[in-house]
């Protein structure tokens, strides 16, 4: 019985150990398979190029769920595995996308990539507003009113608004100085408002403040750096004067709208340099149009003698303030102006310049390559 007994208690024992080692090696492999599993599911919301940081433009549209940016996002080469991206953003419960157009570089992770496309104010909504060379600020307004919900009596207000002019001052002052107190300026921030292209969204499309703010800051940013590696000594009247960063921006101006191809903007400079040496008049058609709030008519006998502050044909001088917003040509050439005793020019409808020492000079030129021209004296 004894023998019966043990022989049973082996065997129960062999069997034991059987399925205690087939337990182990279930355990073992379902621990094998966890730390696969896991270590794939890490490496698939790794980034997708860690060295890659050009920046992407992805674009969130309004009926994208999270299988539609998994989709565009991959597309891009942005992620390594869309299962892994939609496993991820639901367990990490960030799966509420917003619209707009995204900066994304493949060296971000899919935590990384998922913070940005779930913080609204990380998207741009893809509208925006194209200030171009010569622009004034009556333009500006009106594109401004184009796309958003500023209206052009809001945006030209906040312009001429003394209160953020001083504010300005303070933010940047080495560029909003107290000549724009001049009450002879039809618009305080004219040719301050930097030409390039800005983003338009919820921040911004509601408050000509932050809008107007940016477009300083640009200026402020591009122009200060120019204006100081001007000379900045003009001889005004046989006399050589320290120029300010706003006679800087109102010649800048002038010239920007007289430009004609970039290798005569320094000679044109130039001419105007020269009149303001002996004190004559700049004459430049550009800123009667301005003295008569840019009106698009062609310009009369009568309009040169009105007598504006802004028209150089009556008053000598620089206009009291900028008249367009100049471009970078235009700050490049008064600071690299051609030295010439040119005190006239004129241009072809080709826009080539032709440069004249007398007025005889310039009128047998103007006769030549104008078609129609009349004489203004």
């Amino acid at each position: 019985m004894n023998e019966k007994l043990k022989k049973r208690r082996d065997e129960l024992r062999k069997k034991n150990k059987k399925n205690s080692d087939l337990f182990a090696i279930i355990i073992s492999l379902f621990i094998v398979i966890g730390i696969i599993a896991l270590s794939l599911g890490y490496y698939l919301t790794t980034p997708a190029d860690k060295n890659d940081k050009e920046q992407i433009t992805v674009e969130i549209k309004e009926s994208y769920g999270t299988s539609a940016v998994a989709d565009v996002l991959a597309q891009q080469g942005l992620i390594k595995n869309e299962t892994m991206f939609k496993l991820y953003s639901k367990l990490s419960s960030k799966n509420e996308f917003y619209v707009g157009k995204y900066q994304i570089n493949k060296s971000m992770s899919v935590s990384e990539i998922l913070e940005i496309l779930t913080t609204k104010s990380k998207g741009k909504s893809g509208v925006t507003i194209s200030i171009i060379d010569g622009d004034n600020v009556q333009k500006i307004a009106k594109k401004v009113a184009e796309v958003t919900e500023i209206s052009e009596e809001q945006f030209i207000s906040k312009v001429n608004d003394q209160n953020f002019i001083d504010n300005l001052k303070i933010e940047f002052p080495s560029l909003i100085t107290n000549e724009l107190d001049n009450s002879n300026l039809k618009y305080k921030l004219e040719g301050y408002l930097y030409p390039a292209k800005y983003d338009i969204d919820d921040s911004n499309k509601k408050d000509p403040e932050i809008l107007i703010r940016s477009m300083v800051s640009a200026t402020n940013r591009n122009v200060v750096p120019l204006f100081n590696s001007n000379a900045k000594v003009w001889n005004i009247n046989n006399k050589d004067e320290v120029i300010s960063i706003h006679q800087y921006i109102t010649m800048a101006s002038i010239l920007e709208k007289e430009s004609t191809a970039v290798t005569d903007n320094g000679s044109i400079a130039g001419v105007f340099m020269n009149r303001l040496k002996i004190n004559m008049p700049l004459q430049t058609d550009p800123s009667v149009t301005y003295s008569l709030n840019n009106r698009t008519v062609e310009l009369s006998f009568q309009d040169l003698k009105n007598q504006d502050p802004y028209n150089t044909y009556v008053n000598t001088g620089l206009t009291p303030g900028p008249i367009s917003a100049p471009s970078i040509r235009s700050y490049e050439a008064l600071n690299n102006i051609v030295e010439h005793d040119y005190l006239y020019f004129l241009t072809d409808k080709e826009g080539k310049a032709y440069f004249a020492t007398t007025y005889a000079e310039h009128e047998a030129l103007a006769r030549k390559y104008i078609p129609g021209y009349v004489s203004t004296n």
